[in-house]
């Protein structure tokens, strides 16, 4: 299903998990998701931009489980939303290992 970034933003909203716009506050409670701005492409007919197409990129950091991503996974299937497989990144923070589990999105505008 083809969706706006407001649609996204409340979509991931929907998972319960705190959402946050290219960073999290140094407060914010694991797990919790930030999401970013990657690119654009445009579809176009005759040089015409018939539709905008950016590329979010959707990380859930979490210092536990790959388990910790499924409500965000099941908000994005209920909405027939396509994603990208998620990938887990592990790096260390304050002495924890800590996991980026990533995902993108492709909205329309």
């Amino acid at each position: 299903m083809q969706i706006n970034l407001q649609q996204l933003r409340s979509i991931m909203k929907e998972s319960g998990i705190p959402v946050y716009r290219d960073d999290a506050p140094t407060t914010a409670v694991y797990p919790y998701i930030i999401y970013e701005f990657v690119n654009e492409t445009q579809k176009r007919s005759s040089s015409k931009v018939l539709k905008s197409m950016p590329l979010y990129q959707i990380a859930l950091i979490t210092n536990r489980t790959e388990a910790d991503y499924e409500p965000l996974k099941a908000a994005l299937n209920k909405h027939q939303v396509e994603y990208s497989s998620f990938e887990g990144f592990p790096y260390d923070e304050n002495d924890s290992t800590i996991t980026q589990f990533i995902t993108n999105v492709r909205c329309v505008n």
